[in-house]
This record gives structure tokens, sequence and C-alpha cells, in this order.
């Protein structure tokens, strides 16, 4: 019988941290009683540490985003 893999997820606190390629996801935090939920999840495209943005490539819609770790907290998905 095959076991499932799961990933291995790690909170990324410094954008300095990620590299281009990186698979991650942004969780925005819904309570204080319930788990992060996970709005966005893609590959890095470009950081900007100095402001507090990462860009990435949106693997639901294909498109390039804007994550501002202001107000999401960022995980790499390894």
């Amino acid at each position: 019988m095959l076991k499932k893999a799961t990933p291995h997820v790690t909170r990324i606190r410094a954008l300095d941290q990620l590299h281009r390629g990186d698979e991650i996801e942004a969780r925005l935090s819904v309570g204080p009683s319930y788990d992060d939920v996970v709005i966005r999840r893609g590959s890095v495209q470009e950081t900007a540490p100095g402001i507090g943005v990462v860009w990435i490539l949106d693997r639901l819609t294909g498109l390039r985003k804007a994550i501002n770790t202001d107000e999401c907290s960022v995980w790499r998905v390894a």
C-alpha cells in the first residue's frame, strides 16, 4: 500500500530567505480559533524585501500576483 506524501511546510519570516522558483503559500489569519486560510499558492518570481512584497506565478490562475507580507504570512512548501 502506498502512503500519500505530505509536503514539508516552513514559515518564511524574512523575504531574503526566498529564491526564484520556490513554491510558497500565502495564508490569511481568520481568527484566533481557526487555522490560517491559504489564499494564494505558486512559485516565486521576484521579491522586494524592502517593501515586504513577493510576486508569484499563481498556480490556480496562471497570473502573476503580488503578496504583501503585512497582510498575510508566507510559507515555503517543499
